[in-house]
């Protein structure tokens, strides 16, 4: 996954700033670049390989959403100008939540073929924090009781 990995730096290294459309566009850019160089990694069809590169391809849609979420707002806005921005900005990282989302969810659904490896474990921590209310549950038990008398 190494190969990747300057792609995605560069990704990663585009803040999304005032003017957020000409931003967005290079931002876009360098994400072309990083999910293609992890989909060509998935095709190896090598399961350590294959469940890295869908886990970072996950990531990589989950970072654009929540820079959506952080970018930069034009200064001197009132607080409810400040809001009518925030509400487009929500729907439009909602697409990129959701594409991390279906991603992920490949990766977890790698373990009904026995594959519960690092990248699939952290595709099911992602999910936790991504959806809580379907992934994020722990469950409740009793404690085991050893012998009966």
């Amino acid at each position: 996954m190494t190969f990747a990995g300057p792609v995605r730096e560069e990704f990663v290294r585009i803040k999304l700033v005032v003017p957020l459309k000409k931003i967005l566009g290079g931002k876009a850019q360098g994400d072309g670049g990083s999910a293609q160089a992890y989909t060509q990694a998935a095709d190896y069809q090598v399961a350590e390989v294959t469940t890295a590169a869908t886990f970072e391809s996950a990531e990589l849609y989950r970072q654009l959403g929540k820079d959506l979420m952080s970018s930069e707002r034009p200064r001197n806005l009132s607080k409810d100008e400040l809001e009518q921005l925030r509400r487009p900005a929500r729907g439009a990282s909602i697409p990129f939540e959701e594409k991390a989302i279906k991603l992920h969810e490949v990766n977890t659904a790698r373990t009904k073929d026995g594959n519960l490896r690092w990248w699939v474990q952290k595709s099911f921590a992602a999910l936790a924090q991504l959806n809580p209310g379907r992934y994020g549950k722990v469950e409740l038990g009793e404690p085991l009781v050893e012998s009966i008398r």
